[in-house]
């Protein structure tokens, strides 16, 4: 889908580069979001979380893995977990984090020595 564009003289803060190919990913017949495909070989597919983070896998490791991913994806977004099949998503409350504060003990003393 090549096409050319005009230059342009001005600086505009807005731009539209592209266009782009991948593919969406789509678990139990959801998209996932956040979650991009690029075919790379036959068998062999890149996994791109959030446009910055990728890895390669097979398709067999991809279908054990990104089922994991889209659960990690919907919990991150506040839902209890990616919807499956017919199910509409779940959105639950989830629990606020917590700061934890840590006890340090001097590198020559352990806990029982205090």
């Amino acid at each position: 889908m090549a096409h050319e564009c005009a230059p342009v003289e001005q600086d505009f803060r807005v731009t539209f580069p592209g266009p782009f190919e991948h593919h969406d990913v789509v678990v139990d017949g959801w998209r996932v979001p956040f979650l991009q495909a690029h075919m790379t070989a036959e068998d062999r597919v890149s996994l791109v979380i959030d446009r910055r983070l990728a890895t390669e896998l097979s398709v067999s490791e991809a279908e054990r893995v990104v089922p994991f991913v889209a659960d990690a994806i919907s919990v991150a977004l506040g839902y209890t977990s990616h919807p499956q099949g017919d199910e509409q998503p779940i959105r639950n409350p989830q629990p606020r984090p917590v700061r934890s504060i840590g006890v340090m003990f001097p590198t020559d003393q352990g806990p029982s020595e205090i």
